[in-house]
């Protein structure tokens, strides 16, 4: 079996640990070929993600001897016992010297870089260059670590650990649930898209809570209701009550959501994991969608304002908790759209803004009557799209008012029975609200309005030049 094996999912930093240990075990075969070994691998990332798992394995599949050096004491201590490994490494070679969590070593933040520390594993990194020494460390902030230390010649090879994909995710669910007695309800599948892949330990702790609450109600098995209730607990900072709040306004809630999940898997089918009415971390008044795929800025925006399209479209004047947010989510990535990344032309652009000057009335009331026209389009399309699905958004609010949450398996089930055909969103059909409003425009006294016509006009312009080109 491969040392290696022991670690779920990250097939390619795998396979780059893996030639490194090949060219320990077989270093004449690189250097025939003129190559020779990395001065130094660095895993880096957020906490949790299985670093020193790796680095571990790197080790024991090396099968050389290894030193670690991990901050266990402070002040000259600690700098005298970083000196002594690289020495006794360097006598021992060849070995391995392992620098677990360093940019731990240092209690300095990150503008005072120079520390006595740093200094001293960067000389015993010049100390052992020419030994049969290989380096390897771990770190969570990368940037805290001198640019010196971290740079080419001392660390030749830098490896990003980011969270687990979807499909790693599952790999590591269904690796943590055996041995556990299971009920035939669970679902890896649901659980894995219901997650927020921020670590496998978290994983692994979620999985735990749900055997804890299974022993604690005294069942033979560990349930699906178990293993949903873990994830709400430790992901969305959410329990299963219910605020106190009227059945109108839970209505209202519940059909804000579905138009959010609607849009969604209408734009991007599968893109959505979970959705629930309870309260949650950034939600206090009750509900929330949990997506697993991210889609460009543009779509993203449709999404984000199909939840007071619901609302507004069966029940005028009325919106639910959360829309104030939404609106303002939308303004804020129209706004960056059209000043900083100059989607409708350099018009809009706030060069002004980049230079450190005061933005001018003029580019202020363009760009604010552009942002207007932006939220009102992507605002008519989400009505489109709701109008085009309105079974699939009958069925999503009323599963939602019956169970509270959805579950991917359920969300597939409901859109797979109401859905005919997927609803494609194309640049050409999107443009049509500014035609339409150009056709419509009628003569008119109002300067403000005939302003909004040529913002419009200029828009439309730069859009189908854009797209002839």
């Amino acid at each position: 079996m491969n040392t290696f094996d022991k670690v779920i999912g990250y097939k390619s930093i795998k396979q780059e640990l893996q030639q490194i240990c090949d060219m320990i075990r077989n270093r004449t075969v690189y250097e025939e070929m003129g190559a020779r070994l990395p001065h130094g691998l660095l895993l880096y990332g957020d906490p949790g993600l299985g670093k020193t798992l790796l680095a571990k394995c790197l080790i024991e599949e090396s099968g050389l001897n290894a030193i670690t050096i991990r901050r266990d004491r402070g002040g000259d201590a600690f700098i005298s016992s970083i000196m002594e490994a690289f020495a006794k490494a360097k006598a021992d070679a060849p070995a391995i010297i392992f620098l677990d969590d360093m940019d731990k070593f240092s209690t300095e933040d990150a503008s005072y870089r120079d520390t006595p520390e740093y200094a001293a594993v960067q000389a015993g990194i010049d100390d052992i260059k020419e030994s049969n020494v290989f380096l390897i460390a771990t770190a969570n902030e990368i940037r805290k670590l001198p640019i010196s230390l971290r740079r080419s010649g001392r660390f030749d090879r830098k490896l990003h650990i980011q969270a687990p994909t979807a499909s790693d995710a599952e790999a590591i669910i269904a690796h943590y649930i055996k041995g556990k007695r299971l009920s035939d309800d669970v679902n890896i599948k649901d659980l894995a898209m219901m997650m927020r892949y921020q670590s496998c330990a978290e994983l692994e702790t979620i999985l735990n809570e749900a055997a804890v609450r299974a022993a604690f109600c005294r069942q033979s098995c560990i349930q699906m209701k178990d293993m949903v209730s873990a994830v709400l607990k430790q992901q969305y900072d959410t329990y299963e009550d219910i605020p106190c709040v009227s059945d109108e306004v839970m209505k209202y809630v519940a059909l804000h959501e579905a138009g959010h999940l609607v849009v969604a898997e209408t734009l991007c089918p599968g893109s959505v994991g979970f959705v629930s009415l309870l309260p949650s971390e950034e939600n206090r008044c009750g509900g929330f969608v949990h997506r697993c795929k991210t889609l460009p800025a543009y779509e993203e925006t449709i999404i984000v304002l199909s939840g007071k399209a619901a609302v507004e479209m069966r029940h005028a004047g009325q919106t639910a908790d959360g829309c104030s947010t939404d609106i303002e989510q939308a303004v804020s990535s129209i706004r960056d759209a059209i000043a900083k990344k100059g989607t409708m032309g350099f018009s809009f652009l706030d060069i002004e803004n980049n230079t450190s000057c005061d933005i001018s009335k003029s580019l202020q009331l363009r760009s604010e009557t552009a942002i207007q026209i932006e939220l009102e389009r992507c605002y008519d399309i989400a009505k489109s799209i709701l109008a085009q699905n309105e079974t699939f958004l009958n069925k999503v609010t009323e599963a939602l008012l019956e169970k509270k949450s959805l579950l991917y398996s359920d969300i597939r089930g409901i859109r797979s029975s109401t859905v005919k055909s997927h609803v494609a969103v194309t640049h050409e059909a999107s443009s049509q609200c500014y035609q339409l409003q150009e056709e419509e425009a009628l003569p008119t006294d109002d300067p403000a309005a005939e302003y909004k016509q040529r913002i419009i006009r200029k828009i439309e312009e730069y859009r189908k030049n854009s797209t002839t080109k």
